[in-house]
Formats: C-alpha cells, structure tokens, sequence
C-alpha cells in the first residue's frame, strides 16, 4: 500500500483514536531508535492491550506497523535487525506532520487566528537562524540585449543547488525511504501489468518512480500554494493590493506583495523570498518557489536536474531519466511528468522561448514544449537565432571549463541525442489537453491561461435614454476593470472589459502587480489581437449629432495599434483621440 492510501484509510478513523494510534507509533519508533539493538523492543505482540485497541483495531493500523518496518507473524509484529533506522524516523516524521495538520483544521477559529499570524512569515531572528548564504562567484554579465542578459543570470543563479551544505540540509527533509518504498510498489505493479499485456513495452526504471513519488509528495505534503493571504489579523480574506516599499519589510528579499483583508483592511505581507534556506522553512509561494525548491530536492536526490525558465511566465524542472536516456518534464505546481505539451495545448499559452538552466549547462529546450515549429519561430522575436545559438554556446563552455574530458564527452553526446529529439514534432495527447491545476480562475484568467466566456454585447442607445444633457457618455476605468455610463437606463453592473465588448479575440487584461498597472493587451506571441465594441443608436428621431472617441494607448519596441469606427456603409481609421 502507498503512503497516500495508507494515510487516507487512517484518516477514516475518529480525531481521537487517529491522536492516540500516532502517539503510540512515534513512542515505539522513538523507543527503537534510542536501542536498536534490543530486540525485545523490535517484537510487538499483538495480544498486548494497547497495541490491539489503538494500533491493530483501526482502519490503517497494520500497514503503519508494516510501512514502519515490522514484518506480521502469527502471534506478533517483528521488525528485523537489518531495517534502516532512517526509514523509522522518517516515517515517524511524516505521521506526526500528517496528525498535525489534521489538528490545526480543527483548532477553535480564535486559536487558528493566532497560528496563522504566527506562521505568516518567519521574524527577522528566526531567518537568521535560517540563513546559510551560498557563496557563487560574482556574475560578471557580457551582453547589453535584455533577454540575453537573464539568461546569463538564470545561468548563474543555478549553481546554488550544488551547495553541499544546502543540498545535504535539503536531503534531510525528504522521506527517501517511503518514497523508495512506494515507486517500488508502483514498479511492481507496472512489471505485473507487462507480463498480462506482451504488447506493452516497459522502459522504465526505479528512478523514473521515485521522481513521480517525490512530485506527489512535494505537492501533497510539502509545499503550499499562495494566491492571497490570509488575514493575520482578523483571519478573513485578503486581495493583492501593492508591492511594499518598507525598507523595514524588505529583508532577505526584494519584493514583498502586501495584501489588504476584505473585510478590516489591514495589510498581511507576503514575502516572494528566493533564497533556498529560508524557502525549505516557509515552504510556500507560486511556481516560481515551487520550481526553484524542487529543483533543489532533485539535485540533493543526486540526479541531473535543470530550472526551466518559459518566457511567458512559467517555470518547471526537468530530471533526466538514465534508463529512457531523456529529459523528463516535471511540474511540481500541477504533480504531472512527461506531459510538456500540456502548457501550449491545455493551457493557451503561446510558446516562444523555453530555456533551461543546469550548472553543467544552458539549453534551448522550446521545442520539446510545442507541436508546432513554425509558429513557434515567428514569435521569437527576442535576438536573432544565431544570437542565441552563440550565446548559449558560449555560457555552456564557460560552464564545463573546470569539467573533465570524460564528462565533457559525455554532456556533449546526451546534448546531441536531445537536438535529435526535438526535429520531431509530438502531437498532444488526451493529458496534454488538461488545464491548469493550481491558482485560482481569476489568478489564471489575468495571466491569459484560461479565457472568459464571450458574449457579445451591444450598447443600446435610443432617444428614451437620453436626458435634458442629450448626450450619453459611455467609459471605461482598466484599473478597476469596470464601465460607467450616464445613461440610468443602461445596466452595467457587474460588467467587466470582456462582457461590455462585442467581440475580442486574442486579448486579456494584464494586472502587473509589481508596476501597479493594468492594461488590455494582445496575448504573448500572437501576431495581433482584436476587440470591438459595437453601438446601436437604432430609431433615434433626436439624431446622432456628434460621436467623441477617446481611445488612449501605448506601444512597445515594433507594437503598433490602429483604431477604427465603422457604419454599416463605411469605416475609417481615427487617429489617437477623435472628434467629429
């Protein structure tokens, strides 16, 4: 039985018995570990009172005994002399974390208040408790291009996960023993379905099932995904509000996101911390925390593993597999592997440049992640390819430079197999069509990975509408995503920019929350982006004597925006503001 089933069966007890059955656990583990070499301590009998009624009588009991080691005979439990005692003590571990998280859902809400503004974010003493620095050598950065700049920095970010110290703290908080068990499991039951299916090809190994334990583990127990805040004040819910400037705040990190409660207003900070310490204490942020701590579980599991950096804002890990000689896909945000199609076919995204950053080596690994080429090609628009080719060619040998011929060699075949790799274009599969996972819908939506339902809207202005004033005016405020109109008569409530246009394809609206901006604006690597608003002044006898259009915009780098106004005989292009 895997851990996941083991914990879901136990859970199926009473908070009593499942409090007991785990203080009874953890005192035999801890009575083993002080004496491991008293076998009288390795011998439970099953007609022994306390370990019937607390242990053996619920639902889960055994497989705990089993999962911590104990082999069941006819009369007794017995855990032989050759059993890891690391696998003891991280099964202990992981059942009093479990226990405690289920005591915490149930605590009286004053209480959880309090334990919620205590684990808000660690105090400045606690993270310097925490805080190990990695020493990297200084970046020096060579290029003047933007783009070509964060890869040099990303390049060199990496090197912390080959800190020992950082690497051996980090192995510590993983359970390698049950996570070893359980891909055992799902390895045997893979070899068993082999053997049923002659057709089935199997090419798979104990490494491939630990990684897809060490994602469900690191999702499931581990890590936390933060959209907002909770209040940790009143405990209610809290919005993003704006990034904090208060040097007093801004330690160990430079951006810390302030939250302000629904209901008293007060402020709750959110640290976006990157240093690998303190995120193996908080265990908490959005994928760019998530990514970067679990890449670091990946090295400190001693496997060649890669931060993978998606320039549309997104970020992931790849862990080669030795036996199926290949980079895996592994997202620890949504617990999938092997899917890297999901993000262009499941998500919207618009695929331009994936890079991915190891301290052997930087590679350009966007084709893994489309199944379509050449589309792909006419949104790089960053540097010229051969730009980048030198560019990461030249980084890359700046990394193996201290490596030996050996491994040089070896870095150099497993990089051609790769470029081989991606001359084939995949097509997506059933998985690959999923959506995303973590984060709220309206945290997805302003990213433009999920779209709105479209729903034409047309702005109705007939004669009965118009006041003394006889005019109507009709605005849009982007910031709070929301229309005015001076007309009583037309319900705009509740109408966001999307339900009051008539059309838009290939836009969103854009909240950057670190610029404190928003703005409508064509999705990432789309050639262009339309939206329309349409006006019908039907039978109006007053007539329509003058149409005011103020249409403010902003273009980038080659951007440009053309503005039209159309009847049904004719359009014409207006210039920034209009008036006729």
């Amino acid at each position: 039985m895997g851990l996941e089933n083991l914990l879901e069966n136990l859970g199926k007890n009473s908070p009593d018995e499942i409090n007991e059955a785990v203080r009874v656990l953890s005192k035999i583990a801890d009575n083993i570990l002080k004496d491991p070499k008293n076998s009288k301590i390795r011998t439970l009998q099953k007609s022994n009172a306390t370990i019937s009624k607390k242990i053996l009588a619920l639902k889960g009991g055994v497989d705990c005994l089993i999962m911590m080691g104990f082999k069941e005979n006819a009369t007794n439990f017995t855990m032989p002399s050759n059993t890891s005692l690391e696998s003891v003590m991280e099964f202990r571990e992981i059942l009093v974390s479990w226990n405690n998280s289920i005591l915490r859902s149930e605590v009286p809400a004053s209480q959880a208040e309090k334990q919620a503004e205590m684990e808000i974010a660690p105090s400045a003493e606690s993270v310097e408790e925490i805080i190990k620095p990695v020493a990297l050598p200084p970046l020096v950065q060579t290029y003047s291009n933007p783009f070509l700049r964060r890869i040099e920095m990303y390049a060199h970010n990496v090197l912390q996960y080959e800190d020992k110290n950082l690497r051996g703290r980090c192995r510590k908080l993983i359970p390698v023993t049950l996570l070893e068990y359980n891909a055992q499991e799902r390895l045997r039951s893979i070899q068993k379905l082999s053997k049923k299916d002659k057709l089935l090809d199997v090419d798979v190994s104990l490494q491939d099932m630990i990684i897809l334990e060490l994602l469900s583990w690191f999702k499931n127990y581990f890590f936390t995904w933060v959209d907002c805040m909770e209040c940790k004040h009143c405990g209610g819910e809290t919005a993003f509000s704006h990034m904090s400037t208060d040097p007093k705040l801004l330690v160990y990190t430079e951006r810390i996101e302030l939250h302000r409660c629904r209901s008293c207003h007060e402020f709750t900070p959110f640290p976006r911390y990157t240093d690998l310490n303190i995120l193996l204490e908080t265990r908490r942020g959005r994928c760019g925390e998530w990514a970067n701590t679990f890449t670091l579980c990946c090295r400190a599991m001693n496997w060649d593993a890669r931060f993978v950096v998606e320039e549309n804002d997104h970020v992931w890990t790849e862990v080669y597999s030795i036996t199926q000689k290949r980079w895996l896909h592994c997202d620890p945000c949504e617990n999938i592997c092997d899917t890297p199609l999901i993000y262009e076919t499941g998500w919207n995204k618009n695929i331009s440049y994936v890079i991915a950053y190891s301290a052997e080596e930087v590679q350009d690994v966007t084709w893994r992640y489309s199944s379509n080429h050449k589309e792909v090609l006419k949104r790089r628009k960053n540097c010229l390819e051969a730009e980048l080719l030198d560019a990461l060619l030249e980084i890359r040998d700046k990394k193996q430079k201290e490596l030996s011929e050996s491994r040089k060699e070896y870095l150099t075949k497993r990089m051609l197999m790769e470029v081989v790799e991606f001359l084939v274009e995949k097509k997506p599969n059933d998985v690959d069509n999923k959506g995303r996972i973590s984060g709220s819908a309206a945290w997805k939506l302003t990213r433009g990975e999920i779209q709105s339902e479209v729903k034409s809207h047309i702005w109705s202005i007939h004669s009965n509408y118009i006041g003394d004033s006889k005019t109507v005016t009709i605005k849009y405020c982007c910031s709070q995503d929301k229309y005015e109109c001076s007309a009583d008569s037309i319900s705009i409530n509740g109408m966001d920019w999307s339900s009051g246009a008539f059309s838009h394809e290939s836009v969103f609206r854009k909240v950057e929350e670190d610029w404190k901006m928003a703005y409508i604006c064509r999705k990432d690597g789309e050639e262009k982006g339309t939206l329309t608003w349409k006006l019908d002044v039907g039978s109006n006898q007053r007539g329509l004597k003058s149409l005011d259009v103020f249409f403010d915009y902003t273009t980038f780098e080659n951007g440009a925006v053309d503005v039209t106004i159309c009847s049904e005989h004719a359009c014409y292009i207006l210039p920034k503001v209009f008036q006729f």
